[in-house]
C-alpha cells in the first residue's frame, strides 16, 4: 500500500528540459557522456554486450562481467525467478530490459546514476514518445537527468505532471514488436524528511529508503502513456513486469536490503559494489542501514530474510515466522511465489507497511513491542502487516493492475488474502476475528453504499480506507458465497496462473469468475464494484 501525498518539486519547472533549473537552485550535472548502447536484439543479442559503458573522466567506477551480457539474456535471473525453464512466457515476450548503476555518497544525501533500458512496444497503437516517470519529485527529492539519448542519438526532453514524467520524443513511431534504446544519467537528492507517498523516500531514522528512485517506464495501453500525476492517495506505480541489473557502489559500513538476488560482490576504492538481478518484476527497490542484522530460515525452496536492528530481534524473528507462514498459505491458494529469495525489513514510514518485488517493508515503529499505534499495541497491527504485505507478492507484483484506477484489485485481494492466512494458520475463529475488522473499516464512513471500484483519487477523506481495504474485501466474501467454496477456491488459482506478469483488470476478473461458475455475476458486481 501507498499513499502519494507529496510536496511540490524544488527547481524542476514545467516545460523545462533536464538539466535546466530555475535561477535560484544551482545547476547539478554529472558530466559524463552516456555510455555505449545495446546493439542487437533476438538470437544475436548473445554474441554482443548490452550494458557495456564507456564513461567519461567523472564517470561512476564500472565492472563488466554480468553488465556486459545482452538485451535478452534471461539465464542470468534464473538465479532468482523460480520454474524459470530458459524461455521466457507469453505474457513476457518484449518486456523492459533496465541496466542500472548507482553510487550512493558518504554522507547519503546523493546518489549518482547511470542508465540503459530497452522498450519494446506491446500495443496496437504506435507510440511517438517514451515517457519516464520521475516519482522522487513529488516525494521530497530532487532526481535530475542529463545527457539522454534515444538509439544513440541526443534528444530533448520535457518535465510534465509537476516534474513526475519526462516526454521523450522519438524520431520514429514505435509500432507493436518495435524497440528503442534509451541511455541517461541522472543525479538524485535525498530527503531527510519524510515527504510524500507515506514517507517511503529517503533517508531516516539511521535507514536508506530507495522507493522508484530511478526513471521507470509506465504502462502503454490503449493508445496512452499512464503518466499523469498521481492521485494523493493511493499507490503511485503501475508498471509491466520488467527486468532489472541493478549494480550499487555503496559505503561499507551499509547492510544492503534489494529486490532480486545479490548476483556478485566486490570492493572498490573503499566501497562495497554489489550487483543485483530482479525479474520478472514490477519496479526495484533498495533499502540499507548500519543498524540492520538479518535472521534467516527455508520454506521449501525459498530463502525468508528479516531485517531489523539487534534490539528488535525478537520481533524480526516474528516476522520471519509470519512470512514463511504466509507464503506456504497463499502458494496453498493462489500458486507458486515467484522469487527463491523473499525479504522483510523494518523501515521507517507514515503507513504500517509497503510491497515490493520479493521484499516487504514493515513499519519500525510495530517492532517496537513498547509502541501504541492508532491507540492499540503494536502487535495488534504487527501479524496482519506481514502477512498482507506478503500477499502483494501475487497481488500487484504477480498479478499486475492499474493500483491507481482500480486500487481494489490488489488490496482488497491482499486484504482477502490475510484472512485466509489466518484461517489456515490459526483456524476458523481467529480468521473471523480478523474478517470483523473489515466490518470495522467499513463503519468508519457508517457502511455508505459507495463502490469499491472507484479510482483512488474518487475517495475522500477516510472513504479510501473504508471501502478498498474494508468493504473490498466482504465483496470477496459475498462472491464466495455466491459461487460456492470450491468453485471459489477454483477461481483463485486460475485467476492468478491466467494473469501471472500480465495486467488485471475488473472487467476481466468479472469474466473468468462468470466462466469459473458458469453464471451471471453482473447484479452483485453492480451492487458492489461499479453502481
Amino acid at each position: 500500500m501507498r499513499q502519494s501525498k507529496w510536496a511540490a518539486p524544488g527547481w524542476f519547472q514545467e516545460g523545462m528540459p533536464p538539466g535546466v533549473h530555475s535561477p535560484a537552485a544551482p545547476r547539478r550535472s554529472l558530466g559524463t557522456v552516456a555510455g555505449a548502447l545495446c546493439l542487437m536484439i533476438g538470437l544475436m543479442a548473445p554474441l554482443l554486450g548490452a550494458c557495456s559503458m564507456e564513461p567519461g573522466p567523472t564517470a561512476l567506477p564500472t565492472q563488466t562481467d554480468v553488465f556486459d551480457s545482452a538485451w535478452g539474456t534471461w539465464e542470468i535471473y534464473a538465479s532468482d525467478w523460480r520454474g524459470f525453464d530458459g524461455a521466457l512466457p507469453p505474457a513476457l515476450q518484449g518486456a523492459t530490459e533496465y541496466c542500472i548503476e548507482i553510487a550512493v555518497s558518504e554522507n547519503l544525501e546523493r546518489i549518482q546514476g547511470s542508465q540503459r533500458l530497452r522498450y519494446t512496444h506491446r500495443d496496437d497503437e504506435p507510440a511517438t514518445e517514451i515517457f519516464l516517470r520521475l516519482f522522487p519529485n513529488i516525494a521530497g527529492g530532487e532526481l535530475v537527468i542529463t545527457n539522454i539519448t534515444v538509439d544513440g542519438e541526443p534528444v530533448k526532453p520535457v518535465l510534465e505532471a509537476q516534474g513526475s514524467s519526462l516526454r521523450v520524443p522519438l524520431q520514429t513511431p514505435l509500432r507493436r514488436g518495435d524497440a528503442s534504446e534509451l541511455a541517461l544519467d541522472f543525479e538524485l537528492e535525498i530527503p531527510r524528511t519524510m515527504a510524500g507517498n507515506y514517507g517511503l523516500f529517503g533517508y531516516f531514522e539511521g535507514v536508506l529508503v530507495l522507493d522508484t528512485f530511478y526513471p521507470m517506464v509506465p504502462v502503454f495501453e490503449e493508445g496512452r502513456w499512464h503518466a499523469k500525476l498521481p492521485a494523493p492517495n493511493g499507490d503511485l506505480t503501475f508498471n509491466d513486469a520488467s527486468f532489472y541489473l541493478v549494480r550499487v557502489h555503496a559505503p561499507e559500513a551499509l547492510v544492503l536490503v534489494g529486490s532480486g538476488v545479490e548476483i556478485e560482490r566486490d570492493t572498490i576504492d573503499g566501497k562495497q559494489v554489489v550487483t543485483y538481478a530482479a525479474g520478472p518484476a514490477r519496479d526495484f527497490y533498495l533499502a540499507a542501514s548500519p543498524d540492520f542484522r538479518v535472521w534467516s530460515a527455508m520454506e521449501s525452496d525459498v530463502q525468508v530474510n528479516s531485517y531489523a536492528p539487534e534490539e528488535r530481534e525478537a520481533r524480526a524473528r516474528q516476522a520471519l515466522e509470519i512470512g514463511a507462514a504466509a507464503l506456504r498459505s497463499f502458494e496453498r491458494h493462489f500458486g507458486p511465489y515467484p522469487y527463491r529469495e523473499m525479504d522483510l525489513a523494518a523501515t521507517p514510514m507514515k503507513a504500517l507497511g509497503i510491497e515490493y518485488p520479493g521484499m516487504m517493508g514493515i513499519a519500525q515503529s510495530l517492532y517496537d513491542p513498547e509502541a501504541w499505534i492508532r491507540n492499540l499495541p503494536s502487535a495488534v497491527y504487527f501479524e496482519s502487516t506481514v502477512a498482507h504485505e506478503v500477499a502483494h507478492q501475487w497481488f500487484y507484483n504477480l498479478v499486475g493492475n492499474d493500483q491507481s484506477a482500480e486500487p481494489w484489485l490488489d488490496e482488497a485481494m491482499a486484504q482477502y488474502a490475510t484472512y485466509l492466512y489466518f484461517l489456515d494458520t490459526y483456524g476458523e475463529q481467529a480468521a473471523e476475528d480478523y474478517w470483523r475488522s473489515w466490518e470495522e473499516r467499513w463503519g468508519r464512513v457508517d457502511r455508505a453504499d459507495i463502490p469499491i471500484g472507484l479510482p483512488a483519487a474518487a475517495y475522500e477523506g477516510a472513504a479510501y480506507g473504508a471501502i478498498v481495504y474494508g468493504r473490498g474485501p466482504l465483496f470477496l466474501q459475498e462472491l464466495r458465497e455466491a459461487i460456492g467454496e470450491q468453485v471459489f477456491a477454483e477461481f483463485l488459482h486460475r485467476y492468478t496462473a491466467e494473469h501471472a506478469w500480465r495486467i488485471a483488470t475488473a472487467e476481466s476478473f468479472k469474466l473468468l469468475a462468470e466462466e469459473t461458475c458458469q453464471c451471471d455475476l453482473t447484479s452483485l458486481f453492480e451492487a458492489w464494484v461499479w453502481h
